[in-house]
């Protein structure tokens, strides 16, 4: 499974670099960055007021010494855009004031869109990341534990006839590789046909209808969670630019059937299931230098704590950012989401977040950064409960070069 993600991942690479005598007569931009980051985390390991009492538990805060530089390199003419980028993350941690353990992290993406006729594009993206984060709890939030390889590659045809009518046909594949042998059952691959048919109905608003079907194999011995899933969702897309507001609506139903569903009569699960999926959302310019959104969704995702589990999730985002004499930017994002389970225990979680981030451009190519991070997790299963705080303090090295 990992040797195909790893073909895709140098297919769309190779493809890029190979053409790059080609589109010599095009424009680069590079931009290179290092920002070295101070944190430091109450509740690192994200334990519940239980854990936190028992005798094996004595850490409850820690420090972390984090160095992300990142490469990214653009290139845009009249034959198409093209984009790589690099950022890894290298991060020391120091529990209680010792030194503790260290972590890395790559992440690579490509991004293109190749215009083979004036009505017909193609688009290809890929995203890969090799990450090992050194939390001890298990969560639902990716953020707060990873340690496993993803690539996930897409490949899309967009035909637009006319003014008015766009057509896509695509593909998307995905894999997730754990490393511990005692994860290797969360393992799996996913592989999905796309395709969608939109309008634009003036300038400002455009409708469709998006549909994907496809397969989640888990790599396992055990079949019993492999499962096909299909959705249909309708789209609104309206820009409203006398109120510098772009309001987006999507809604559709996503069904799951278990692939070997004859063999499981007495499973507990349902073998098929249909639920409604849907998101909201609204940006606005509130001024030159400040931007607003509010979001909410609504749907199932795959849980990363059981494979095959799935959980209902209702998120409300709001965030805000401000820009103060072209030097000062500032950034506010809350957001609150309720989670439930579908299997046997009953589990609800609540998981609230709020984040401030505030920055200062002393140079073109330097930046001082600060922040605060809250999150905390109410649940019916006391064990799944925590809250956790972080507050860091950064330094940022920028440099950026065209031609």
């Amino acid at each position: 499974m990992r040797f195909k993600s790893n073909i895709l991942a140098a297919f769309s690479l190779a493809s890029f670099l190979l053409g790059l005598p080609i589109l010599a007569k095009g424009a680069f931009t590079l931009r290179t960055s290092l920002e070295v980051t101070g944190e430091y985390e109450r509740n690192p390991l994200l334990l519940s007021d239980e854990e936190k009492e028992e005798a094996d538990y004595t850490v409850n805060e820690g420090y972390v010494a984090r160095y992300s530089p990142e490469i990214e390199l653009d290139y845009t003419a009249g034959i198409g855009d093209f984009r790589l980028l690099y950022t890894p993350s290298y991060r020391t941690y120091y529990v209680s004031g010792r030194k503790h353990t260290s972590y890395r992290t790559h992440v690579g993406a490509f991004g293109g869109e190749l215009y083979i006729t004036d009505n017909l594009s193609l688009f290809l993206e890929d995203s890969l990341s090799d990450s090992d984060v050194g939390t001890q709890s298990w969560s639902d939030n990716p953020y707060l534990d990873s340690r496993r390889f993803e690539n996930s590659a897409s490949e899309k045809l967009e035909f637009r006839p006319g003014r008015r009518l766009v057509f896509m046909l695509g593909h998307r594949t995905s894999v997730k590789w754990h490393r511990k042998e005692e994860e290797e059952y969360r393992n799996r691959e996913e592989n999905f046909a796309l395709g969608s048919v939109g309008a634009n109905l003036g300038h400002s608003t455009q409708v469709g209808i998006i549909g994907d079907w496809g397969l989640i194999d888990y790599e396992t011995s055990d079949s019993s969670d492999d499962r096909f899933e299909y959705s249909a969702r309708g789209y609104v897309n309206r820009d409203l630019r006398g109120l510098d507001t772009v309001v987006r609506a999507e809604a559709g139903f996503v069904t799951t059937e278990l692939k070997h569903r004859n063999d499981l009569e007495d499973d507990s699960r349902d073998c098929k299931r249909s639920s409604f999926t849907g998101s909201l959302s609204i940006s606005r310019d509130l001024g030159r230098n400040t931007r607003a959104l509010l979001a909410a969704d609504s749907g199932y995702w795959s849980s990363e704590e059981y494979a095959g589990e799935y959980y209902l999730t209702t998120t409300v985002r709001t965030s805000i950012r401000h820009i103060f004499l072209d030097r000062v930017e500032t950034f506010l994002d809350g957001r609150v989401q309720r989670r439930r389970y579908e299997r046997g225990n009953d589990r609800r979680d609540y998981v609230y977040r709020l984040s401030a981030t505030a920055g200062y451009r002393f140079l073109k190519w330097l930046s001082l950064r600060a922040g605060y991070t809250f999150a905390k997790v109410d649940s019916t299963i006391q064990t799944y409960e925590y809250d956790n705080e972080l507050v860091h303090a950064s330094v940022c090295f920028e440099y950026e070069l065209s031609r």
